[in-house]
């Protein structure tokens, strides 16, 4: 198993079939490898179970350069097939098969625990750094820097060649060592716009779940509310009579209960508004309060006097 998974070696360039005979003989155990993985019926399997591993954790904007390395894989398949003929490469085909078989298993594997991260772990991440952004931006009112990390074109020019040209090697380098990478799971601004999406979205389901509820405190609120204030022509009379009183704003039982017939409340709260309008008038007007004050004293002083 170990001896096969041994696949990382440089890939042979192109050679002239007349002379792949001669140089058969010379051909390392690496290709030889290579090219028996790559001419097994389970290489199109492994390859795409490795691809999806890789496509789990790829950016979006950054899918087409791995779709254009992936395009790459017939021609190098085909130029490993020209040195499995000529090499007349033969191994052990059972340990072979039992290697393939269990490494696409593994992928595949591999793969629904990459997606089960992502889904849960890497998301809850990347929502948080993105309230934690917004956080900031909000106390600081500075736009934080876009920050998407290393990509897989961030080494676009360490792979030129002398001439400056893009080396056209790199494509089959990375199908023939698979070495594809992963890419960051920094969000790209099209991802960002879907998770601001998703978050609404979410935030408008649990309002819907909670609509009802929400209607119901609200219509006790307002309730309670109306229950504190009496109607507009209620109220009117009681100032009416307030105003008209206003040197001794004192309502007797007899008053009481005429304002009562006149305004249908009932006696407790007409008591209360005369208690509440009171408190009112003496926080408007303490000068008058004093004077009601020593009125009440007066007044009790001369009933005294007449008892004696």
């Amino acid at each position: 198993m170990a001896y096969y998974s041994n696949l990382y070696s440089e890939e042979l360039t192109n050679q002239d079939p007349e002379l792949l005979k001669t140089i058969s003989a010379g051909i390392g155990d690496g290709e030889k490898l290579k090219a028996e993985l790559m001419s097994h019926p389970l290489f199109e399997q492994l390859l795409a179970a490795h691809v999806a591993c890789m496509r789990v954790a790829t950016p979006v904007d950054q899918l087409a350069t791995l779709d254009a390395q992936l395009a790459e894989s017939p021609r190098v398949v085909a130029k490993y097939s020209n040195i499995t003929s000529a090499a007349a490469v033969r191994g052990d085909g059972k340990e072979l098969d039992h290697f393939m078989a269990h490494y696409v298993l593994l992928l595949n594997s591999f793969k629904e625990q990459l997606q089960q991260h992502v889904r849960v772990h890497a998301m809850e991440a990347v929502m948080a750094c993105w309230e934690i952004e917004q956080s900031l931006q909000t106390l600081t009112g500075a736009t934080p820097e876009e920050s998407t990390g290393a990509t897989m074109s961030d080494n676009e020019d360490d792979n030129t060649d002398e001439n400056g040209d893009f080396d056209t090697n790199l494509s089959d380098q990375g199908l023939d060592g698979l070495e594809m990478g992963f890419g960051p799971l920094v969000p790209s601004e099209a991802e960002r716009s879907l998770i601001e999406r998703v978050r609404l979205e979410l935030k408008n389901e649990l309002k819907e779940g909670f609509k009802a509820k929400i209607n119901d405190i609200r219509e006790e609120i307002l309730r309670k509310r109306r229950a504190g204030k009496l109607p507009g022509d209620t109220a009117a009379l009681l100032k009416a009579w307030w105003q008209s009183h206003s040197k001794w704003p004192y309502p007797t039982e007899e008053d009481k209960a005429r304002l009562v017939q006149e305004t249908g409340l009932q006696l407790k709260q007409i008591n209360n508004w005369f208690i509440n309008q009171r408190k009112r008038n003496w926080h408007s007007n303490p000068s008058g309060a004093v004077k009601s004050k020593s009125k009440r004293s007066n007044a009790g002083k001369h009933a005294s006097e007449l008892d004696i």
